[in-house]
Protein backbone atom coordinates (compact mmCIF):
# COMPACT_ATOMS: atom_id res chain seq x y z
CA UNK A 1 0.00 0.00 0.00
CA UNK A 2 1.69 3.42 -0.96
CA UNK A 3 0.95 6.66 1.07
CA UNK A 4 -1.23 7.89 -1.59
CA UNK A 5 -3.90 4.38 -1.05
CA UNK A 6 -4.04 5.06 2.32
CA UNK A 7 -4.63 8.52 2.01
CA UNK A 8 -7.98 7.48 0.11
CA UNK A 9 -8.64 5.63 2.70
CA UNK A 10 -8.26 8.10 5.23
CA UNK A 11 -10.48 10.38 3.46
CA UNK A 12 -13.17 7.77 3.03
CA UNK A 13 -13.33 6.92 7.06
CA UNK A 14 -12.52 10.35 8.60
CA UNK A 15 -13.90 12.99 5.59
CA UNK A 16 -13.89 16.50 6.70
CA UNK A 17 -12.45 15.80 9.82
CA UNK A 18 -8.61 14.81 8.13
CA UNK A 19 -6.89 18.33 7.93
CA UNK A 20 -3.33 17.48 6.65
CA UNK A 21 -1.37 14.21 5.98
CA UNK A 22 1.99 14.40 5.62
CA UNK A 23 4.78 11.25 4.73
CA UNK A 24 7.56 12.31 6.95
CA UNK A 25 11.27 10.26 8.27
CA UNK A 26 13.56 8.23 5.76
CA UNK A 27 10.79 8.29 3.20
CA UNK A 28 10.39 12.37 3.01
CA UNK A 29 14.09 12.80 3.36
CA UNK A 30 15.11 10.52 0.68
CA UNK A 31 17.28 8.42 2.40
CA UNK A 32 15.38 5.24 3.23
CA UNK A 33 16.67 1.73 2.85
CA UNK A 34 14.21 -0.50 0.82
CA UNK A 35 13.47 -3.29 2.35
CA UNK A 36 14.15 -2.16 5.57
CA UNK A 37 12.97 1.50 6.20
CA UNK A 38 9.09 1.94 6.96
CA UNK A 39 6.89 4.97 6.21
CA UNK A 40 5.77 7.43 8.60
CA UNK A 41 2.57 9.28 8.71
CA UNK A 42 1.61 12.36 10.45
CA UNK A 43 -2.06 13.23 10.54
CA UNK A 44 -3.53 16.65 12.09
CA UNK A 45 -7.44 16.16 12.93
CA UNK A 46 -9.79 18.60 13.56
CA UNK A 47 -10.50 16.80 16.29
CA UNK A 48 -9.47 13.19 17.96
CA UNK A 49 -11.99 12.32 20.27
CA UNK A 50 -12.64 8.22 20.26
CA UNK A 51 -14.64 8.51 17.43
CA UNK A 52 -12.01 9.90 14.99
CA UNK A 53 -9.25 7.22 15.85
CA UNK A 54 -12.08 4.38 15.37
CA UNK A 55 -12.44 5.59 11.69
CA UNK A 56 -8.19 5.96 11.57
CA UNK A 57 -8.08 2.43 13.00
CA UNK A 58 -10.23 1.13 10.68
CA UNK A 59 -8.15 2.71 7.47
CA UNK A 60 -4.79 1.34 8.91
CA UNK A 61 -4.83 -2.01 9.15
CA UNK A 62 -3.81 -2.49 5.41
CA UNK A 63 -1.40 0.67 6.00
CA UNK A 64 0.18 -1.43 9.14
CA UNK A 65 -0.01 -5.00 7.78
CA UNK A 66 2.61 -3.56 5.38
CA UNK A 67 5.34 -3.44 7.73
CA UNK A 68 4.41 0.47 8.56
CA UNK A 69 3.56 2.40 12.21
CA UNK A 70 0.68 3.73 12.86
CA UNK A 71 0.45 7.15 11.85
CA UNK A 72 0.93 9.58 14.05
CA UNK A 73 -2.55 11.85 15.27
CA UNK A 74 -2.29 15.35 16.43
CA UNK A 75 -5.19 18.04 16.60
CA UNK A 76 -3.55 21.45 15.17
CA UNK A 77 -3.28 22.93 18.29
CA UNK A 78 -1.31 20.59 19.79
CA UNK A 79 1.13 20.42 17.26
CA UNK A 80 1.41 23.88 16.68
CA UNK A 81 2.21 23.85 20.56
CA UNK A 82 4.43 21.52 20.90
CA UNK A 83 7.82 22.45 19.79
CA UNK A 84 9.40 22.91 23.10
CA UNK A 85 8.12 19.17 24.10
CA UNK A 86 9.06 16.99 20.90
CA UNK A 87 11.75 19.08 19.76
CA UNK A 88 13.87 16.67 18.06
CA UNK A 89 11.42 15.16 16.18
CA UNK A 90 9.56 18.56 14.92
CA UNK A 91 12.93 19.66 14.03
CA UNK A 92 13.04 16.94 11.74
CA UNK A 93 9.40 16.88 10.13
CA UNK A 94 9.70 20.69 9.50
CA UNK A 95 13.18 20.10 7.62
CA UNK A 96 12.30 16.83 5.64
CA UNK A 97 8.34 16.39 5.22
CA UNK A 98 5.63 15.81 1.85
CA UNK A 99 2.58 16.99 2.17
CA UNK A 100 0.01 14.89 0.56
CA UNK A 101 -3.33 16.73 1.57
CA UNK A 102 -4.23 20.05 3.59
CA UNK A 103 -2.10 22.86 4.50
CA UNK A 104 1.17 22.46 5.45
CA UNK A 105 0.51 21.72 9.55
CA UNK A 106 4.25 22.11 10.30
CA UNK A 107 4.44 26.04 9.27
CA UNK A 108 4.60 28.42 12.44
CA UNK A 109 6.13 25.40 14.46
CA UNK A 110 9.49 27.24 16.59
CA UNK A 111 11.71 24.69 18.34
CA UNK A 112 14.55 27.11 20.55
CA UNK A 113 17.71 25.80 20.51
CA UNK A 114 17.76 25.36 24.22
CA UNK A 115 14.96 22.94 23.91
CA UNK A 116 16.53 20.90 20.96
CA UNK A 117 19.95 20.35 22.97
CA UNK A 118 18.29 19.44 26.23
CA UNK A 119 16.23 16.77 24.28
CA UNK A 120 18.89 15.43 22.36
CA UNK A 121 21.61 15.35 25.56
CA UNK A 122 18.61 13.00 27.02
CA UNK A 123 17.67 10.87 24.29
CA UNK A 124 21.54 10.08 23.36
CA UNK A 125 22.42 9.21 27.15
CA UNK A 126 19.07 7.34 27.43
CA UNK A 127 19.69 5.17 23.95
CA UNK A 128 23.33 4.52 25.01
CA UNK A 129 22.47 3.30 28.35
CA UNK A 130 19.88 0.70 26.88
CA UNK A 131 22.27 -0.31 24.11
CA UNK A 132 24.57 -1.37 26.79
CA UNK A 133 21.73 -3.18 28.95
CA UNK A 134 20.74 -4.54 25.93
CA UNK A 135 24.40 -6.04 25.44
CA UNK A 136 24.87 -7.17 28.71
CA UNK A 137 21.20 -9.12 28.38
CA UNK A 138 22.13 -11.10 25.29
CA UNK A 139 25.35 -11.77 26.63
CA UNK A 140 27.25 -10.40 23.68
CA UNK A 141 28.49 -12.56 20.83
CA UNK A 142 28.61 -11.77 16.97
CA UNK A 143 24.81 -12.77 16.34
CA UNK A 144 24.16 -10.14 19.06
CA UNK A 145 26.02 -7.14 18.42
CA UNK A 146 25.02 -7.45 14.89
CA UNK A 147 21.44 -7.15 15.66
CA UNK A 148 21.97 -4.70 18.29
CA UNK A 149 24.18 -2.47 15.52
CA UNK A 150 21.56 -2.68 13.00
CA UNK A 151 18.61 -2.06 15.27
CA UNK A 152 20.06 0.54 16.38
CA UNK A 153 21.63 2.48 14.22
CA UNK A 154 18.76 4.65 12.46
CA UNK A 155 17.47 6.42 15.43
CA UNK A 156 21.17 7.58 16.39
CA UNK A 157 21.73 8.79 12.99
CA UNK A 158 18.48 11.13 13.46
CA UNK A 159 19.75 12.36 16.30
CA UNK A 160 23.34 12.86 14.72
CA UNK A 161 21.74 14.48 12.17
CA UNK A 162 19.51 16.70 15.16
CA UNK A 163 22.82 17.30 16.61
CA UNK A 164 24.43 18.72 13.86
CA UNK A 165 21.78 20.96 13.03
CA UNK A 166 21.86 22.24 16.27
CA UNK A 167 25.43 22.86 15.95
CA UNK A 168 25.27 23.97 12.34
CA UNK A 169 22.21 25.08 11.52
CA UNK A 170 21.53 23.06 8.98
CA UNK A 171 22.00 19.21 7.63
CA UNK A 172 21.65 17.60 4.77
CA UNK A 173 18.87 14.85 4.13
CA UNK A 174 21.02 11.96 4.51
CA UNK A 175 21.05 10.79 8.05
CA UNK A 176 24.43 8.87 7.11
CA UNK A 177 25.67 11.96 5.73
CA UNK A 178 25.02 14.32 8.73
CA UNK A 179 26.42 11.34 11.11
CA UNK A 180 29.57 12.07 8.63
CA UNK A 181 29.77 15.64 9.20
CA UNK A 182 28.58 15.88 12.74
CA UNK A 183 32.03 14.33 13.69
CA UNK A 184 34.28 17.31 12.58
CA UNK A 185 32.29 19.20 14.79
CA UNK A 186 31.71 16.23 17.47
CA UNK A 187 35.34 14.59 17.04
CA UNK A 188 34.76 11.18 16.78
CA UNK A 189 35.91 8.56 13.96
CA UNK A 190 33.40 9.27 11.03
CA UNK A 191 34.16 5.74 9.83
CA UNK A 192 31.89 3.79 12.22
CA UNK A 193 28.90 4.92 11.57
CA UNK A 194 29.86 3.91 8.05
CA UNK A 195 30.73 0.54 8.29
CA UNK A 196 27.74 0.22 10.75
CA UNK A 197 25.76 1.60 7.52
CA UNK A 198 27.26 -1.42 5.32
CA UNK A 199 26.61 -4.03 8.06
CA UNK A 200 22.83 -2.63 8.21
CA UNK A 201 22.73 -2.91 4.44
CA UNK A 202 24.12 -6.19 4.52
CA UNK A 203 27.61 -5.21 2.68
CA UNK A 204 29.70 -5.50 5.52
CA UNK A 205 31.99 -7.76 6.65
CA UNK A 206 34.11 -7.88 9.76
CA UNK A 207 34.65 -8.80 13.18
CA UNK A 208 30.87 -7.04 14.94
CA UNK A 209 32.36 -6.83 18.53
CA UNK A 210 35.08 -4.64 17.56
CA UNK A 211 32.96 -2.44 15.38
CA UNK A 212 30.19 -2.43 18.08
CA UNK A 213 32.98 -1.28 20.75
CA UNK A 214 33.95 1.70 18.16
CA UNK A 215 30.56 2.33 17.76
CA UNK A 216 30.14 2.31 21.40
CA UNK A 217 32.35 4.92 21.45
CA UNK A 218 31.23 6.97 18.57
CA UNK A 219 28.24 7.59 20.75
CA UNK A 220 29.63 8.75 23.62
CA UNK A 221 31.69 11.11 21.98
CA UNK A 222 28.55 12.80 20.32
CA UNK A 223 26.75 12.66 23.85
CA UNK A 224 30.71 14.70 25.21
CA UNK A 225 29.86 17.19 22.64
CA UNK A 226 26.19 17.74 22.68
CA UNK A 227 26.68 18.04 26.78
CA UNK A 228 29.96 20.23 25.92
CA UNK A 229 27.18 22.98 23.70
CA UNK A 230 24.95 24.12 26.75
CA UNK A 231 26.56 27.95 26.48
Amino acid sequence: MTPEQFLEKLKETCGENLLSFVVYGSAAAGDAIPGKSDCNVLLVLKEAPLAALKAVAGASAAWMKKGNPPPLVFTREQLLTSGDTFPIELADMKAFHKVLHGEDPLTGIEVAPEHLRLALERELKSKLLLLREAYISLGGGKKAVTALIADSLSPFLVLCRAALRLRTGASPASKLAAAVELAREAGYDQEVFKEAHALRTGTWSGDAEQLFDRYLTAIGGVCAAVDGWKH
